[in-house]
C-alpha cells in the first residue's frame, strides 16, 4: 500500500509541475519525504538490570548496547537503520535533534553509560538490520528503579511522549512490584501500545508462574498488556547454530512479529496522511483546469462563473490577511492557552509546596534523608505528567477551534472551487510538544549538621558559673537547679535543632521546586509558541494555495473566452486529456484513502 501511495504522489507532483504550481508541488514533496522516512519509535524501559540492553541486542543480533554487570545505561540510546555501523552523540534527548561528534565502536559503552561527560544527552546508533529497514527505531532508556520516584523516570517518560510502542522489561526472577505497576499505569496513558517483556526465562525454572502472576497484577490494575517470555542466550545460540527451534523457544520471533505489525500500522497512518495531501492537491488542479475548460465552451453561464471565481478570489484573499477570523481565533485562543497552562502549573507547584511542608513537619527527623527525596521526586513526576496532560488537552481544543473557524470561513470558497470537500487529517498531525521533567539530582535531602549544641553548652555553662558563686552554701539546691536547667536547656536545644533542620529542608524543597517551575514553565512556553507557529504556518499555506487557485482559475476563465476557433479547439482537446488524467489520479487517491483511513465504529 505504501508503494501505491508513493506512485500516486509522484504522479501528482509531476502534474503540479506541468501546471506551474510550485506551491502544490512543494506540499507533495514534503508528504513524499515523510512517507519515504517513516519512523516507528519503540521505547524499551524498565527497572535497572532487568535486561533492557540485552533485549535490544538480541532483537538486532548485534551488541550495540552496554550489558556488563557493573555498568548501566545512563542516557537514551536510539538505534535506527543505516547503510553501515556508525554512532553519534545527540545534543538533545530525541532522535530528531542535531548530531554531534562521531563515536567509535570502542567508545559506545563509555558514552551510553554516562562516562563521556554531561554534554552527551543521547546517543544515536545506525546499523544495517532488516528489522530497522522499514523505519523501526529502538530506544534503550536508563533504568527506572523506584518507578516514578526514580531520577531517570523523567527521561523514560520524555521518550514515551513521542513513542509509538513501549516495551516494558522485567525478568522472571520476581513478580511485578507496586512501583512498576504504577509506572506502567502512567506510561499507558502516554503511549498507544504497551507490551511486556519477561526476560531471563532460561535462568528461572518458575518463570511460567511469574508470567502468570504478572498477568494477574496487570489485569487487577486495569492494564491490557501482552507479555512475551524471552531468553537472549537462546536467541543468540539459535542464530549462531541456525536452529529454528531454539529461536522460537527464545520468544524473540514472536516479539519481532508483533513489532513488525505495529510498525505496519504506524506506516499505514502515515500513508493515509500523505494520500490526503495528494487528494487536496489534485482537487485544486482539477478545479483550475475545469475553469479553463468551461471558458472554451462559450457557455452563456461563463460570465456568471467568472464572477463566482472573482468572489472566491476575494474570499481567499481574506483568508490570507492577518485580520481574518481564523487568525483572530488563533491569537485569542493561544493567549488563553498560555494563561491556562501557566496557571495550572502555578497551582500544582504551590499545592506540592504546601504538601511537602506538611510532610516535613510531620516526618520524624531520622527519616527525612531516606524518605523525603524519593517521595518528592515521585510527586514531581506525577505533577509534570498531569500538567502535560492538561496542556495537551487545551492544545487540541485550540487546534480544533482554529481548524473549525478556518473551515467555516473557507466552506463557501471550497464549494466554489469544487475541491471535493475537506482534507482529511489536515490538522491532526500537529502535536503539542511535551514539557520537560526536571530531575531531582540537585535536591540534597541529607540531614544537615547538628546546630544549636554550642548554644546549649553556653547556656548550661553560664548557669553553672552563676550557681558556683553560692556553691559552699547551697550545694544541694545548686545541684538540683543545675540539673533542671540543663535538662530544659537540652530540650530547648533539641527543639531549636529540629526547627533548624526542618527549616533548612523546607528551603531546599522550595529551591528545588523553584527550579522545576522555571524549567517546566520555559518548556511550556516554548511548546505554546511552537504550536502557534505551526498552526499559523499550516493554515496560511492552505489559504495561499486557495488564493492562487482562485486567481489562476479566474484568469484562465477570462483568457479561454478569447481566441480563434482553431486555437480554442486545440486547447479544448489538451484540457480534456489532462482532466481525464487528473480525474483518474483523483479516483486512485480516493480509493487509497478509503483503504487507509480507519472505519468508524
Amino acid at each position: 500500500m505504501g508503494g501505491d501511495v508513493e506512485h500516486v504522489l509522484a504522479a501528482i507532483a509531476r502534474a503540479a509541475e506541468r501546471h506551474d504550481r510550485p506551491d502544490l508541488r512543494t506540499r507533495v514533496e514534503v508528504a513524499q519525504a515523510r512517507l519515504a522516512d517513516p519512523a516507528c519509535r519503540v521505547v524499551v524501559c524498565g527497572e535497572f538490570k532487568k535486561g533492557k540492553s540485552s533485549l535490544v541486542n538480541a532483537l538486532l543480533g548485534a551488541r550495540v548496547c552496554a550489558t556488563d554487570a557493573d555498568v548501566a545505561t545512563a542516557i537514551p540510546t536510539y538505534v535506527r537503520y543505516g547503510e553501515r555501523l556508525e554512532a553519534h552523540v545527540l545534543d538533545e534527548e530525541s532522535p530528531g535533534s542535531s548530531r554531534g561528534a562521531a563515536v567509535g565502536a570502542a567508545e559506545l559503552d563509555t558514552v551510553a553509560t554516562g562516562h563521556a561527560g554531561p554534554s552527551a544527552r543521547a546517543l544515536e546508533i545506525r546499523l544495517p538490520r532488516e528489522l530497522l529497514a522499514g523505519g523501526l527505531v529502538l530506544v534503550d532508556t536508563p533504568g527506572i528503579s523506584g518507578g516514578l520516584a526514580s531520577t531517570h523516570a523523567g527521561i523514560a517518560l520524555r521518550a514515551l511522549a513521542v513513542a509509538d510502542v513501549l516495551v516494558f522489561v522485567t525478568d522472571a526472577g520476581a513478580e511485578l512490584g507496586a512501583a512498576e505497576i504504577e509506572f506502567l499505569t502512567q506510561a499507558a496513558a502516554l503511549c498507544p501500545v504497551v507490551l511486556g517483556a519477561v526476560t531471563r526465562v532460561d535462568l528461572y525454572p518458575q518463570w511460567r508462574r511469574i508470567v502468570a502472576a504478572d498477568a494477574e497484577h496487570l489485569a487487577a490494575a486495569g492494564l491490557s498488556i501482552d507479555l512475551f517470555p524471552l531468553s537472549a542466550p537462546l536467541r543468540h545460540h539459535g542464530l549462531r547454530e541456525g536452529d529454528r527451534e531454539l529461536l522460537l523457544e527464545s520468544g524473540y520471533p514472536q516479539l519481532t512479529a508483533r513489532l513488525a505489525a505495529e510498525q505496519t500500522g504506524v506506516v499505514g497512518s502515515g500513508g493515509a496522511s500523505a494520500a490526503a495531501v495528494g487528494a487536496s492537491v489534485v482537487g485544486q488542479l482539477v478545479a483550475e483546469l475545469t475553469a479553463q475548460r468551461r471558458g472554451l465552451d462559450a457557455d452563456p453561464a461563463a460570465q456568471e462563473q467568472r464572477q463566482a471565481w472573482a468572489r472566491a478570489r476575494e474570499q481567499a484573499s481574506d483568508l490570507r490577511t492577518a485580520g481574518s477570523r481564523w487568525q483572530q481565533v488563533l491569537f485569542d485562543r493561544m493567549a488563553d492557552l498560555g494563561a491556562e497552562v501557566e496557571m495550572d502549573l502555578t497551582v500544582r507547584i504551590r499545592a506540592l509546596r504546601r504538601e511537602a511542608s506538611e510532610r516535613i513537619a510531620q516526618m520524624p527527623p531520622a527519616r527525612l534523608a531516606a524518605d523525603l527525596g524519593p517521595w518528592l521526586q515521585q510527586r514531581t513526576t506525577e505533577l509534570l505528567l498531569d500538567h502535560q496532560s492538561v496542556a495537551r488537552t487545551h492544545a487540541d481544543d485550540v487546534a480544533d477551534a482554529v481548524a473549525e473557524q478556518f473551515g467555516s470561513a473557507a466552506a463557501e470558497l471550497r464549494r466554489g472551487l469544487d475541491l471535493g470537500g475537506d482534507e482529511p487529517g489536515a490538522v491532526r498531525d500537529i502535536a503539542f510538544a511535551p514539557t520537560g521533567s526536571a530531575s531531582a539530582s540537585r535536591l540534597d535531602m541529607g540531614l544537615v549538621a547538628l546546630r544549636g549544641g554550642s548554644a546549649g553548652a553556653m547556656i548550661t555553662h553560664a548557669a553553672g558559673l552563676v550557681l558556683g558563686l553560692a556553691f559552699p552554701v547551697v550545694l544541694p539546691a545548686a545541684l538540683v537547679l543545675s540539673t533542671v536547667l540543663a535538662g530544659k536547656s537540652w530540650q530547648s536545644a533539641q527543639k531549636a535543632q529540629l526547627r533548624a533542620l526542618r527549616a533548612d529542608t523546607d528551603r531546599a524543597v522550595a529551591g528545588y521546586l523553584e527550579e522545576v517551575d522555571t524549567a517546566a514553565r520555559k518548556d511550556t512556553r516554548d511548546a505554546v509558541r511552537r504550536l502557534q507557529r505551526r498552526l499559523r504556518e499550516t493554515f496560511s499555506a492552505r489559504a495561499s494555495e486557495l488564493f492562487t487557485t482562485a486567481t489562476r482559475s479566474a484568469e484562465s476563465l477570462s483568457t479561454s473566452m478569447t481566441g480563434n476557433d482553431e486555437a480554442r479547439a486545440t486547447r479544448r482537446a489538451e484540457l480534456d486529456s489532462e482532466l481525464d488524467a487528473l480525474r483518474s489520479l483523483q479516483r486512485e487517491v480516493g480509493a487509497l484513502l478509503t483503504d487507509l483511513l480507519p472505519v468508524p465504529a
